[in-house]
């Protein structure tokens, strides 16, 4: 493989699930030249993942979507647990500071559909049958050798390579990362079906069995729900019959509950597993290709995600040659850490399932309801279930402060409303154009060389007006907040976008604004 003098493409998407959907959107939307692949011959028609958190509706919300998928799937704002006939956890789905104060349920090839069409609307196509078996990075271009579905081989160079390809991802396989983990003992089994007596439609039902085999019913609207069951044994494989569903729901429900109309029955053995690295050169990985755990509390698709949209406007800024490589480095940097709570909680929710041993289940059927019932750790468990709480360390991209209230650096900022000269709008809205958002605190306008500073980073960065809050406060794009400060600090605006943008210097040095306000010691590393 040899490389060309022009790139087929900027970037080369492997995998067209949520997470690289999600990628390849929003790096069209931001002029990105994108190229899609995805080995099967057609998209999924199974449900697979069906819960879409606040956390991703927010970011959905951004690349304008939101509506759409809220308009095709079920919104459930409770999960409730039982062991027997008591009641040992109600708990909301999401907090109520998001506008989408519940979990959406819709099946996940309903959530590809929706991506597809949004690829589509942006000028990108996905081609099906398509399937990467080589690449080399050589330190300017990444050379793939790609095989269509008649068996011909051809080569795609590109500038960067992000592997969505999902557990078995071939692209991690290439770069020769490890996989670190272990599979669950036992397989799990999956139905949608049909359910009457399982409960409210508004929340999921977990029922808890002393012999430790448990039964989730997660419901998906108009009578149809998704059934989920832990500890089935070593069936290697092979999918469960209706009868067996109907006979293990008997089992395992602390009610009666009436099982009928089958459309997918499934087995399946959770795997609990991360990489060792999110990046090597110019190729990457995101979603399940760098991490996967069981499916308890709908996190996977949902991580996947997030992923993606934390280096999308990072890879664009630096493919479009607006911001250093270095930057690709804090992708890892921050979703790392994510992934890592995420495969901890997800466990933690598995074990607390599977009690068998009674002192153990005795001691959760009694601290359970006691703990969950203060405000303060319902609160703490829905920003987990939601991902709303999901933040990020201080570093390059995040700046600490000693300021108090929040959000803090590294935090989501909420949905706000802002002013503008042509209007008001909703602070979502504005990320969605791929900037990054200075809002301003209502009379605290920065000193003169300041604001001319800032004007060499006005195609990047949105000047807006905020009721409330810090002085300044910096948003980047996947609506994380970066950097606030007092009225007399917005020079820390300044200094942060300097290292953010370096080729933004010499267009305030041109216009005579390098002031002291640029001269001030950096908080924080440089990125490259």
């Amino acid at each position: 493989m040899t490389n060309t003098s022009v790139a087929d493409c900027q970037v080369l998407v492997v995998g067209a699930g949520p997470t690289g959907l999600v990628l390849a959107a929003q790096l069209l939307a931001r002029g990105i030249q994108t190229r899609v692949i995805d080995k099967a011959q057609a998209p999924a028609e199974h449900s697979r993942a069906i819960g879409v958190h606040a956390r991703t509706l927010e970011r959905l919300d951004a690349m304008g979507l939101a509506d759409a998928f809220v308009a095709c799937g079920h919104k459930v704002r409770r999960l409730r647990m039982y062991a027997g006939s008591k009641n040992l956890l109600d708990v909301r789905t999401a907090a109520g500071e998001s506008r989408f104060d519940f979990t959406l349920h819709l099946s996940q090839c309903d959530t590809e559909m929706l991506l597809r069409d949004r690829v589509r609307e942006l000028g990108g196509t996905i081609e099906q049958g398509v399937e990467l078996v080589g690449f080399a990075d050589d330190g300017a271009a990444v050379n793939a050798v790609v095989r269509d579905c008649t068996g011909r081989d051809s080569a795609i160079c590109s500038e960067y390579v992000v592997g969505c390809d999902g557990a078995h991802s071939i692209v991690r396989h290439g770069l020769g990362l490890p996989f670190l983990g272990q599979p669950y003992a036992q397989d799990w089994l999956l139905a949608d079906v049909s359910l009457d007596g399982a409960g409210t439609d508004d929340a999921v039902h977990l029922f808890f069995r002393p012999n430790g085999l448990p039964l989730n019913c997660i419901p998906r609207g108009a009578g149809r729900w998704r059934v989920v069951m832990p500890n089935a044994g070593d069936r290697g494989g092979a999918p469960p019959t209706f009868d067996e569903i109907q006979q293990l729901v008997a089992q395992r429900a602390s009610r009666p509950i009436t099982v009928s109309d089958p459309t997918w029955l499934s087995c399946f053995r959770c795997q609990l597993r991360m990489t060792t690295s999110y990046r090597r050169g110019r190729v990457l990985l995101a979603g399940d290709a760098a991490h996967v755990h069981s499916p308890a509390g709908g996190q996977g698709m949902n991580t996947g995600m997030l992923d993606a949209d934390n280096l999308a406007w990072k890879l664009a800024l630096v493919a479009d040659r607006r911001a250093p490589d270095g930057l690709l480095d804090t992708y890892e940097q921050e979703r790392r850490p994510v992934a890592s709570g995420v495969l901890g909680f997800t466990d933690r929710m598995v074990r607390l399932m599977t009690v068998r041993q009674p002192m153990k289940r005795a001691v959760r059927d009694c601290l359970l309801p006691a703990v969950t019932a203060v405000p303060a750790v319902q609160a703490r468990i829905s920003g987990r279930l939601s991902q709303t709480s999901v933040a990020y360390r201080p570093g390059p991209l995040v700046w600490a402060d000693g300021l108090r209230g929040g959000p803090q650096p590294g935090q989501r900022c909420a949905d706000v409303h802002v002013h503008a000269p042509d209007g008001t709008h909703r602070l979502h809205h504005l990320l969605g154009r791929g900037e990054h958002v200075l809002l301003v605190a209502d009379g605290a306008a920065p000193r003169t060389s300041t604001a001319a500073s800032l004007a060499a980073f006005a195609d990047r960065v949105r000047v807006v007006t905020a009721d409330r809050g810090p002085a300044f406060t910096l948003v980047r794009p996947d609506g994380v907040v970066a950097v606030r400060g007092t009225r007399h600090e917005a020079s820390r605006v300044v200094a942060y976008l300097r290292d953010l943008f370096p080729d933004g210097l010499a267009d305030a040095a041109s216009c005579g604004h390098a002031a002291a306000d640029l001269n001030e010691p950096r908080s924080q590393p440089v990125l490259g």
